[in-house]
């Protein structure tokens, strides 16, 4: 009840600290902002009983930290252009209101992550449910054999290509889909590693350790990082509870390492990668978490665009919505009369910034797409109803393998979703809650299933 009545304060101070940010940059302000966020998150984990600590919340906090705040305290006083993306134009005056913006969107996140149906509702423990090994065995075996289509018809050397400069992310081919199923295999694989019995999820896990190497050695850090966090979230929670230095020296350690992978995805010729490492400088401590701060450039060019422009509603997410069924996206754009980059919430500040012939994108900014969308008004909704999302997914996991499904995948894309489309991977998740369901009905169901073929055959060698 603590926690919800200072997410309340918070949430309400957010309005008035917004609605009274200066239209010039403000050092103090922006101090102010971040020291908020700060407090906020150090009291919501110190009043919060919740057993299990480690998540959703823990992972999205830090991002949104170096998404929204790092930038305007430490570099825009003094070191504007330290990273080559803020050379790119931007209303330098709108910095703050912009920061104002993120934390206000924050803090109505946090009170949705509080809002729950029963305020005493009681902690989850170990799930009810359980996953057979025969239902196991299905997603490793269905992880196989899309991960061997997905070589065969060349995804992993346009993967390579990707990375090392030689082809476009975006290219789609056979292989896309491949990856996809590839992608959801991994996931459901990580998510449910450790309800099965210790002596066997080794065998598994190692399986999982692999394809994150694969993958990483290609350059592709984004699903090595989910899997990463998925996979720490689960063993904190059913094999050893993490403390919380351990907790930091993981995420230290895989920052370094993310960086390092970024720093020399680029170099494809043999021995450059060596050259490169030895050469490497840090300069900055926060120069580990560049590809994440940068993406406050976002915030604010949205922010500058939804000053002149009527809010864009559901038409940003137009193509999020339709990703589910295959084909359809590029349906509505050859038949719509509006530019693509606005039916897409990640590709207006890639226009807005890069100019509409870029061959890479700028990410965006959760908080910016929202505020372009909704309004100051939509923003609060959209923010409280993510953080209520996280909350009850967490809280209906332990009965109910679906949300159990569900809450993973958002704890494995925590760090990457303040930088992302507010609408979370509508693809994804559709497709691995059908992927889950037709393992669990084919595997529950199995003599119902023969019996049915059996029948069916039977009923045409009649028929002939």
């Amino acid at each position: 009840m603590l926690t919800y009545l200072l997410n309340i304060a918070f949430a309400i101070a957010s309005i008035f600290l917004f609605l009274n940010a200066p239209g010039v940059y403000d050092y103090d302000y922006c101090v102010l902002l971040m020291s908020l966020f700060i407090a906020q998150n150090v009291l919501y984990f110190a009043t919060n009983k919740r057993k299990h600590w480690l998540g959703f919340e823990f992972f999205f906090a830090i991002s949104f930290f170096l998404v929204n705040f790092v930038y305007p305290v430490f570099y825009a006083p003094t070191e504007r252009i330290y990273w080559s993306f803020f050379s790119y134009t931007f209303p330098d005056d709108a910095v703050t209101r912009c920061t104002a913006l993120a934390y206000f969107g924050y803090a109505w996140f946090m009170l949705g992550a509080t809002r729950i149906l029963q305020l005493n509702r009681e902690e989850p423990s170990e799930p009810t449910f359980t996953i057979t090994m025969k239902e196991y065995l299905w997603f490793f075996g269905i992880t196989i054999i899309a991960w061997l289509l997905y070589v065969a018809t060349g995804g992993l050397t346009a993967l390579q290509q990707a990375y090392s400069g030689g082809a476009s992310l975006r290219a789609v081919g056979i292989y896309s889909y491949f990856g996809n199923i590839f992608s959801i295999g991994c996931y459901l694989m990580a998510i449910f590693l450790f309800r099965l019995p210790k002596q066997r999820w080794w065998f598994y896990l190692l399986v999982v350790l692999t394809f994150m190497l694969l993958l990483l050695s290609t350059g592709s850090r984004q699903m090595t990082v989910a899997l990463t966090l998925i996979l720490i979230t689960g063993f904190s929670m059913y094999v050893y509870h993490l403390k919380w230095w351990q907790v930091l020296i993981l995420v230290a350690g895989g920052s370094i390492t993310l960086f390092l992978v970024m720093s020399l995805r680029q170099e494809g010729l043999e021995g450059a990668w060596q050259n490169k490492l030895a050469h490497l400088k840090i300069e900055e401590f926060w120069d580990i978490f560049e590809d994440l701060i940068v993406n406050d450039l976002n915030l604010f060019v949205l922010y500058d665009y939804a000053c002149y422009h009527e809010p864009t509603w559901f038409q940003g997410m137009l193509l999020d919505i339709s990703s589910p069924i295959p084909g359809l996206a590029n349906y509505i754009i050859a038949n719509s009369d509006v530019p693509p980059q606005m039916l897409h919430g990640g590709d207006l500040p890639t226009y807005l910034i890069l100019g509409p012939e870029s061959e890479w994108g700028t990410g965006t900014n959760m908080v910016g797409e929202a505020y372009r969308s909704f309004g100051l008004i939509g923003t609060a909704i959209a923010m409280f109803l993510i953080g209520l999302w996280v909350k009850e997914s967490y809280y209906r996991a332990k009965d109910n393998v679906y949300w159990y499904l569900m809450y993973f995948l958002l704890v494995g894309h925590a760090l990457i979703y303040p930088r992302a489309p507010l609408l979370f991977d509508p693809r994804l998740v559709t497709w691995s809650l059908l992927l889950l369901l037709i393992v669990i009905t084919i595997t529950q169901h199995t003599p119902q299933i023969i019996n049915w073929l059996n029948s069916l055959f039977k009923r045409k060698e009649v028929t002939q």
